[in-house]
Formats: C-alpha cells, structure tokens, sequence
C-alpha cells in the first residue's frame, strides 16, 4: 500500500474564485494546505493561466505561498511543463518530487483538471466549495471536507487487514467484521454500520465508500484495473447497493471502465445464512450456477446505454468488488467467469468473516467453465484452503478503521491550526 505523499492543487476555482479571492475559502483552503503539510502530505500548485493580485501585481502563487507561511511548488502550463490537461504535464510534477502516481490526489474543478487528473494516473477530488463545474469524481463542498478524507481514508488504514496473492489468485479487504469478535473487539464500532451500508444503503455510505476509493488508489489496484465489477445480490431481482456507487467514481476518476451488471444473477441463489440456519453448508456450487457474464452490460459515464458487443477483457485486469467476504464462494465464482473469459482478475471487499471462514480458492473445475456468457453447472470442483489467520496483512486493520470511523462524522481542524 503506498503512503499519500503528494495533494496537486488547480488555482482555477479551489485556490481562487475566477476573477476573484473569497477571504473566508481562502484562509479555510489555507488551513487544508498546513494540515496536509503537518501529515507530510506535500501540496502543489498548478495552472494554465497566468494569476496576479491586482492590488499588488504581485503572483497569485506567490501570495498564497506568503498566506500559508512556506514557499508552494508551483507549475505553470506552457511554461514549466505541458499543459495540464496532457500525460506530460503530470509525470513532470510527480517527477519532480519522486512521486508515483498512486502517492498523489489531484484537487480541482474543471474539465481541464478532470483530463489532468485521469491522464496522470491521480485519484480526482472534485472541489465544489466556488463552482459545480463538473458531475464527475468524489464531491467536496469545503477544504475541511477534502482534510478529513485524508485523515480518515487516506492515512488511515495502513494496508489491506487481510489478503492472498498466490499462483494468480488476488483478493483483499480493508477490515475485520466483528460485531461479537473476541479477536477484534474494536470491529464492533464499524461493524454494523458497515454491513447496514453495504446491504441496506442506510450506513455511513459516504465513508465507507471514500474509504474503498482511496484503497484502490492508494494500492495501485485502481490503476490496474481496466475494467470493475460489482458482484451481484442472491435474487435476480436484487438492485445495486447506494454503496458500489462510489466504487463507480473511482473506477471513473482512474480510468477504468465500470461494468454494472456484467456479472449477472441468471437464477435466485441461497443466502448463505440461510443455509446454515437450516444445518446446510453453503457451497460454491449455488454460486456457479447462478450467474453468468452479461454480452451487453451497462455503460458508465456521459453515453450511456449498453454494449452492443461484448466488452473485450481478454488480457485485462478486471477488479471484482463484493461487500463481505465469508469463504470466497462469490467471488471464486465471479473470478471464475472472468477468467474463462481472459480476464486477469483482483477481488476485493470492504470487510472479511474472521474465525474458521478461511477461503476457499477453487483451483480444479470440472467441466472448465467454456462459455461464460452462458449458465454454467459444475459436475466437480477441488478447492484449497487459505486460513483467515495466516493470511492477514495488517493486525491492527480494526483498531485504525474502528479509529478513523469515529473520527469522520465529528471530525475538525487540529488546535495548532
């Protein structure tokens, strides 16, 4: 997991109102480029304009380095790079300073920096606190709301808490669910919430899903990723949580194409829980045979509709999101599709089942799934074991999400600022 290093900040409408500084945004913008300074978080300024005071002729750049009390790297398009917009512009800046793109959020408003944040590689922050220039990338209405993000999704968690990379298989969550867990008592403050996000939209959605978005970027994965999609609920019927709709902005704002219902319910499957409760053990086999891959998914983004052939993932990354993970029955079957179709294929989910759900990786499938746009039925399968306990990457996961959830909905500027 990369550590957020780097904050690009656009002049145009986030530093500067356009023809105009707003006194009371600015000294609030000015608290957000300390705060980011006192996390070792460094800002830079960037435009493709020339910004003077007119009081003063003296740079706008220059000005606002004198408000926060410390000299701001500054590039300007045209002059001390490409224009911002273009691949080049970015990787001068991140060259600069030794950063990699998944070290970096870009601040902005415009289309400019829409193109300039997807064209770098940078997780987009949309700044709407002057203007609502845009309807992509995650939302901000104040400078305040852009430091608690960092706070409580970016710095916070470490890593992963769990997850196994072996011989092909790639699968993470960010926390422990535990809402009754010895191991991971303090899971018991996010946990419910999160489930009541993920399965009813009536959680602390924004959270939940900035957190994911700032994993994905902060992993790299985003930036592997061709191609997301979200794993579909147990009824045919069942609509997409409130909560995927984040991973969606992500996926836009890292230029991965976000595929709705490319996996697709074909047949109602049984909840886990339920089979447990009627002493029945849930299987990958109700999972198998329940789903298939959509010929036609739904488009994101300004056009819309759906595909009028196939979306090509053959030789792509497809990263497959599903809220909790108990013993990887879903997403064994969701990567199994994709794989059938020349997908490679990363997994992730906001919380894992600890306790004896260790994963279960299907490794031999009779018959191999050959059609995965069609439904499938499996007559044999081999899976092997990846226990919870061997396999966590980040112990204290539950004591730092437990940490940074509390934090978000009462969160405020540090005293020393």
């Amino acid at each position: 997991m990369h550590t957020l290093r780097g904050a690009v900040f656009s002049l145009r409408n986030v530093l500067v109102r356009e023809g105009q500084v707003d006194n009371n945004t600015a000294l609030e913008t000015v608290k957000l480029i300390k705060y980011l300074i006192s996390v070792g978080v460094q800002p830079v300024l960037v435009s493709n304009s020339t910004w003077t005071m007119v009081e003063t002729n003296e740079p706008f750049n220059e000005y606002f380095s004198r408000l926060v009390g410390q000299d701001l790297p500054y590039y300007q398009g045209g002059r001390d790079m490409e224009y911002k917009q273009y691949a080049a512009a970015m990787q001068h800046v991140l060259g600069s300073h030794g950063w990699v793109p998944q070290e970096v959020v870009y601040i902005g408003n415009t289309q400019e920096d829409i193109q300039a944040a997807s064209n770098g590689g940078l997780l987009f922050l949309n700044a709407k606190w002057h203007e609502a220039n845009s309807p992509f990338g995650f939302e901000f209405s104040s400078p305040k709301d852009i430091a608690k993000f960092v706070d409580c999704c970016c710095l916070t968690p470490r890593d992963w808490f769990w997850g196994v990379e072996r011989d092909g298989l790639r699968v993470y969550t960010i926390a422990p669910l535990g809402e009754f867990s010895r191991a991971y008592p303090e899971a018991a403050i996010y946990s419910t919430d999160a489930k009541n996000a993920a399965k009813f939209g009536v959680g602390d959605l924004r959270f939940w899903g900035l957190l994911m978005a700032a994993r994905m970027h902060l992993s790299g994965i985003g930036a592997e990723a061709s191609y997301v999609a979200p794993y579909p609920g147990h009824k045919t019927t069942s609509t997409k949580a409130d909560l995927l709709q984040a991973v969606q902005i992500a996926s836009g704002s890292l230029r991965a194409r976000y595929l709705q219902d490319f996996i697709l319910r074909h047949r109602d499957a049984p909840k886990s829980q339920a089979l447990r409760n009627q002493s029945q053990n849930p299987s990958v086999v109700s999972q198998l045979s329940t789903i298939r891959l959509r010929n036609d998914p739904l488009k994101t983004g300004v056009i819309g509709g759906r595909y009028k052939s196939r979306p090509n993932i053959r030789g792509k990354t497809l990263l497959i999101v599903d809220d909790i993970c108990t013993q990887g029955h879903s997403l064994e079957a969701g990567r199994a599709f994709a794989e059938a179709a020349g997908a490679n294929v990363v997994c992730v989910c906001w919380l894992k089942t600890p306790g004896a759900n260790d994963y279960h990786e299907i490794f031999d499938l009779h018959p191999s799934v050959k059609r995965p746009f069609s439904s499938y039925t499996p007559q044999k399968l081999q899976s092997r074991t990846h226990s919870n306990s061997g396999n966590v990457i980040n112990a204290n996961a539950a004591s730092e999400v437990a940490s940074a959830f509390s934090k978000f909905g009462i969160w405020d500027w540090p005293q020393e600022l």
